[in-house]
């Protein structure tokens, strides 16, 4: 493939951009030798806001504005090169990215972050944000992010590069007030601690601290774009703040911190921005999506001019919601950043149904508000439990509406295709995992019953009433057919053959404590019987199956790091139902007289009717394990 180049680019830009072509064509052209043939001709305008790709023969011209956006249709070229196509696409966003979280546990390779950039750039988003609270080296902080698998300085850099040359932007998305519980647990924090997760505001060792970590960075980075967190300090101010200085209001409190921390930002040449959800919460002492139509926001504490304020929306489809946030923010800044959710986050299995619908109405709002700046996260919530490569159809159709006013089925399938050689079908399985009430697609109010079936222990049955006549066995048998005929499917065979395995351990799980129950209260000894020598041994044999695929997943996609905790707790899983085999045992032989568990009444978890689907306002939703395992503490000490 010959490619050519003109316009607005210089020599250096040139030859990254020829560099990270070679890539992907290399990666194409043992698909097809037609790729050999192909005559390039490139012109980036940086006045023009379309994409413009045409092919004749084996002639092609693309016309853009930047190289990711060039490399958005070099993908669709080396994908579809026995066709003749006149293209054409909007691009709406001057910035759209995605952010990767690499404090929950997993911190994703450098390989696996390249693998990432290689997708991105076919989608033609410019920017990743590494969600990183401590897990990035700082020289002369030892315990910041010890034993979590923490980026290295070098390792830094190498992502940026790579990057680079793809035309996308590396940005570190950091904390610099809530959200450092993992550093501030160690002693050598302990100054600089307001409560367990919170910075002592105020305090100058916190600020020689947070020039410390953000001068850390600025070597690794080309960028000067920085995002500095700051959401959801709840108890700001409430902690040793409080004892020292008495009550002062969090609005005053994250002014006052951001502006001093927006000081240091300009004094080492970054360029922040920060979640907005404390500048909000503050002002109101109400919930962040809680602010009236009407509501007067002239007497609020406003950050200073210059700070970008990130509106993060997961949740809502109403789009009354959006353009009332937006409203806000414009009031509150000069620089209103969106990010929307992929929904990667639900428990064990991703909920594309709930990220595309959000996607899709929220986008819609920031092209009506001429908001030029978005991304989506990746959130790896309680532990990242849910593989990396899940997370693709929720970013594909992020991409897809920056470039586009909506999707159909159709045009994101070919997008997804095209961008991870996979079938989105194949990939949707995974939304059936917590669609057991409300069905494929649907699962808005975000239940996740396929992690807190799998975790719950059998004899206590904590989650048993929301399940009663739901025929679960059946749901995953199904579920766990249709992933067996997706197990061939390369590059992603390991991630299915997790999740066909996850599917027959449900199938016999997740209603065994109501069986178990029912069969111990009418003294079904028959049945008992069968649950300790076949069933049981049934779902520990699919178990071990989905523990290994677990873990060939994680040291596929992360540092070995964090996996030590989903070793722990799918091995508890294992345990429990060895105890509730060996318990039953001694109960049908004599040996323990009643099983106080069974005996136990099964109460709703939830204050919600039994109604299958029930209201999209009620999540019958656990994401914490420490709850869902039991009724006990698993911390019983403060």
């Amino acid at each position: 493939m010959m490619i050519t180049y003109t316009g607005d680019m210089d020599s250096n830009q040139t030859n990254a951009v020829q560099q990270a072509a070679d890539i992907l064509v290399k990666e194409a052209s043992s698909a097809t030798s037609k790729l050999s043939q192909m005559q390039v001709n490139v012109h980036f305008s940086s006045s023009d806001s379309n994409l413009s790709l045409s092919k004749k023969g084996t002639s092609c011209s693309i016309t853009c504005r930047e190289p990711a956006h060039f490399f958005r249709g070099l993908n669709y070229l080396l994908h579809h090169p026995e066709e003749d196509f006149e293209l054409e696409e909007t691009c709406y966003f001057t910035k759209n990215g995605f952010m990767l979280d690499c404090s929950r546990n997993a911190v994703a390779t450098v390989r696996s972050v390249k693998k990432l950039i290689q997708i991105m750039a076919k989608a033609g988003m410019n920017q990743l944000f590494l969600y990183t609270e401590d897990t990035y080296e700082v020289p002369g902080l030892p315990y910041f992010g010890t034993y979590r698998g923490r980026y290295s300085q070098e390792e830094l850099r190498e992502m940026d590069d790579y990057a680079a040359l793809f035309g996308i932007e590396l940005i570190p998305c950091i904390q610099t007030l809530a959200h450092l519980r993992n550093f501030l647990k160690w002693p050598e924090a302990e100054p600089l601690k307001d409560s367990s997760d919170i910075l002592l505001v105020g305090s100058e060792k916190v600020y020689d601290f947070i020039r410390q970590i953000l001068t850390s960075l600025k070597d690794c980075f080309r960028t000067k774009t920085i995002h500095i967190g700051m959401d959801e300090a709840v108890f700001l101010g409430l902690g040793k703040y409080l004892k020292e200085n008495g009550y002062r209001d969090s609005s005053e409190l994250i002014q006052e911190h951001s502006s001093k921390v927006q000081e240091i930002c300009k004094e080492l040449g970054w360029k922040p921005m920060m979640w907005s959800d404390m500048y909000i919460t503050a002002n109101t002492g109400k919930g962040y999506y809680a602010v009236d139509e009407n509501t007067d926001t002239s007497d609020w504490k406003k950050p200073d001019s210059g700070l970008g304020l990130v509106y993060w929306d997961y949740y809502n489809w109403n789009p009354a919601v959006y353009e009332n946030q937006f409203r806000v923010h414009k009031e509150l800044s000069d620089r209103t950043v969106f990010a929307g959710g992929i929904w990667n986050w639900n428990g064990i299995a991703p909920n594309y149904g709930k990220a595309i619908q959000c996607t899709r109405v929220g986008l819609k709002a920031c092209h009506s508000r001429n908001i030029q700046e978005v991304f989506a996260t990746g959130w790896m919530d309680n532990g990242a439990e849910t593989p990396l490569e899940a997370i693709y159809p929720g970013l594909i159709a992020f991409a897809h509406l920056c470039f586009h006013e909506d999707l159909t089925y159709e045009a994101l399938a070919q997008d997804f295709r095209d961008c991870v050689d996979a079938s989105l079908d194949s990939f949707l399985l995974l939304d059936e995992f917590d669609a057991l009430f409300q069905g494929k697609g649907n699962n808005l109010a975000t239940d996740n019953p396929s992690k807190y079936l799998l975790y719950q222990d059998a004899m206590l049955g904590i989650f048993d009433y929301h399940i009663q006549n739901v025929d679960t066995k059946t749901y995953y048998r199904t579920l766990a057919q249709k992933l067996e005929n997706v197990l061939s499917s390369k590059p992603y065979r390991n991630l299915f053959q997790f999740y066909h395995a996850l599917a027959l351990v449900l199938a016999d799980k997740a209603d065994l404590g109501i069986r178990l129950k029912h069969a111990y209260d009418s003294k079904d000894l028959s049945t008992l019987t069968s649950i300790c020598e076949e069933v049981i041994p049934r779902i520990l044999e699919n178990l071990e199956h989905m523990h290994m695929a677990r873990e060939t997943l994680w040291m596929q996609d992360a540092k070995p790091f964090g996996y030590e905790l989903m070793d722990i707790k799918i091995s508890g899983v294992s345990s429990r139902l060895r105890s509730c085999a060996r318990r039953i045992q001694g109960y049908l032989n004599g040996q323990i007289s009643s099983l106080e568990e069974l005996e136990q009444e099964r109460l709703p978890y939830w204050d919600t009717d039994r109604t299958y689907p029930h209201s999209h306002n009620v999540a019958l939703r656990e994401n914490l394990w420490s709850r869902i395992i039991s009724g006990c503490d698993l911390v019983d000490t403060i």
